[in-house]
């Protein structure tokens, strides 16, 4: 009974830490194929699409030779602060990276817009910035939530 015991006590930190890997693999998606799956259901107001070439003249924080490939939409007329970035990394590292220019950006983004268009603001205050896997995104777009889920579904095997 105590040999029961003694095993069953040692199998439960493996069993535990087996059903914690719940992350589902991370699809190859190009950022194209995400973003564009984003606009069809949440709209930018007169977007303008951007590439890989166009990354510093918006985030120039981010070593473009750490992207692997990039898709990026903003407002082309500049009055609301919309904005869809996902960018592919060479690495989970540069991904980090990129996350932190992206939050740059929404620092910069959310001081300009707070007087200009104060009730675009919640585009800026729900704004959803993170990684997966080697993808790094940055969402500010009229419903954040669900552009994350469109996201998310793309990047999910």
């Amino acid at each position: 009974m105590k040999l029961k015991k003694l095993i069953a006590a040692m199998l439960a930190p493996v069993i535990l830490l087996a059903g914690c890997g719940t992350d589902k693999p991370i699809a190859d998606v190009p950022p194209t194929e995400i973003v564009n799956a984003v606009l069809a259901e949440v709209p930018i107001t007169s977007a303008i699409e951007k590439s890989k070439s166009d990354i510093h003249d918006f985030y120039s924080d981010i070593d473009v030779s750490q992207v692997e490939s990039a898709a990026f939409v903003i407002c082309a007329s500049g009055a609301y602060p919309d904005e869809l970035a996902v960018m592919k990394c060479t690495d989970s590292a540069a991904a980090d990276a990129v996350k932190a220019a992206f939050e740059k950006r929404l620092a910069s983004q959310t001081e300009l817009f707070s007087t200009y268009t104060p009730d675009e603001m919640y585009k800026l205050e729900t704004a959803k910035i993170y990684t997966s896997g080697n993808y790094a995104i940055f969402l500010a777009v009229s419903d954040n939530d669900r552009a994350k889920e469109i996201v998310d579904g793309k990047l999910t095997v």
